[in-house]
């Protein structure tokens, strides 16, 4: 048995786990539509994609690369329950400006000349890695030994795409190498990942299920830029706009007041120069206020996006919390009122109806 647990597909689980390796820099959001708005609205900050779904047996006749002919990072897995964390870091260590930290810089550079297998193993044995990969284990007071009659639940898996000078990669741990999509520039290679990934989603429908539903238990999600350093970024470009926008105003003859206390070595390139700036006061005023207005308009994403954490921050507490003292203390207190047994007769009765339904489309799906 592997003493790595499964953790929630999740963003705030995930971008936690990176920190906790070192990872700065980076978050995880969910991709809900592969339409071209949404995979516009990611390009320009995309460090690659996690895609979950359903593993079946499959016949993949697509070659993979040797060791020697790829200039990838592309390890093995030879651990279970490990997919997450590996598919991870198989987009972190293969992005280019990405703030990997003393771990995983180490880590990298030590396995650069090792094959996929050894670099399997060396993930395998990284206590580091592990312990925060396994934080996220779900916390009990009690063990739950499952019946060796009992239904074996679904095996779920975790690939990563990735885009690496001038060229599309699949990377899957249970394959023998990485795969070779195509080439792409950086800036349509999430435009020309997306049939690929449809292809994968039309193959986890079309696959056969238990009630005879087409599968839809997939996911996709991207690694992205910390959303308060892109933000942060923003804002501080259009006060530099502001602060010049001022400065030409008042050499112009208007009395106002500087709001912004900045250094132009400070000054992001996107931001025009002094002397490009119009000379009419009333244009002056009008770009004055679009600029004000933006850096309002940035500041409220801000707190959005510091809201956000703070609610991964719960939800990760509550996932590692055990619940099990509170449950037994509310089964106490249903017993010493006389609630107890038609709570549960009524939960087993709705157990075992649940059961039944499931088993009679198990028969028509088996009979069709």
């Amino acid at each position: 048995m592997s003493d790595w647990c499964t953790i929630e597909s999740d963003p705030g689980v995930f971008t936690e786990l990176c920190e906790q390796i070192g990872v700065s820099g980076v978050e995880f959001t969910e991709v809900y539509s592969l339409e071209e708005q949404s995979i516009e609205a990611l390009k320009g900050r995309t460090f690659g994609l996690i895609f979950l779904f359903k593993w079946m047996k499959e016949e993949d006749t697509r070659s993979t690369l040797a060791p020697e002919e790829s200039p990838v990072f592309f390890a093995k897995q030879v651990i279970t329950n490990a997919c997450a964390t590996q598919a991870i870091l198989s987009v972190l260590l293969n992005a280019e400006g990405v703030q990997l930290g003393p771990e995983l810089s180490e880590f990298k550079a030590f396995t650069s000349d090792m094959d996929y297998e050894m670099r399997g193993l060396t993930i395998s044995n990284s206590e580091s890695v592990k312990k925060a990969h396994n934080s996220f284990q779900r916390m009990s007071s009690f063990e739950i030994v499952q019946d060796d009659s009992a239904e074996k639940e679904d095996a779920f898996h975790f690939i990563s795409y990735i885009w690496n000078k001038g060229k599309l990669y699949e990377l899957d741990g249970l394959k023998a190498g990485p795969i070779l999509i195509g080439e792409s520039s950086e800036e349509q290679w999430l435009s020309q990942i997306r049939p690929e990934i449809q292809r994968r989603m039309q193959a986890c429908q079309a696959a056969p299920s238990a009630d005879g539903k087409s599968e839809i238990r997939f996911n996709l999600m991207a690694i992205v830029e910390d959303q308060r350093l892109t933000l942060d970024k923003a804002i501080l470009e259009a006060r530099h706009y502001r602060h010049k926008v001022s400065i030409k105003l008042v050499s112009v003859g208007e009395d106002l007041e500087l709001e912004d206390d900045l250094d132009d070595d400070d000054c992001p390139a996107s931001v025009p120069a002094f002397e490009d700036l119009a000379e009419d006061a009333k244009l002056l005023q009008q770009a004055l206020q679009e600029q004000s207005d933006k850096i309002a308009m940035l500041k409220s994403a801000k707190e959005q996006e510091l809201q956000k954490r703070e609610k991964w921050r719960m939800e990760n507490a509550r996932r590692r919390h055990d619940f099990v003292p509170f449950v037994l203390c509310a089964m106490k207190h249903l017993a010493r009122k006389g609630k107890l047994t038609g709570a549960y007769a009524r939960a087993h009765r709705a157990a075992e109806e649940a059961k039944a339904k499931a088993q009679e489309k198990k028969a028509e799906v088996a009979a069709a």
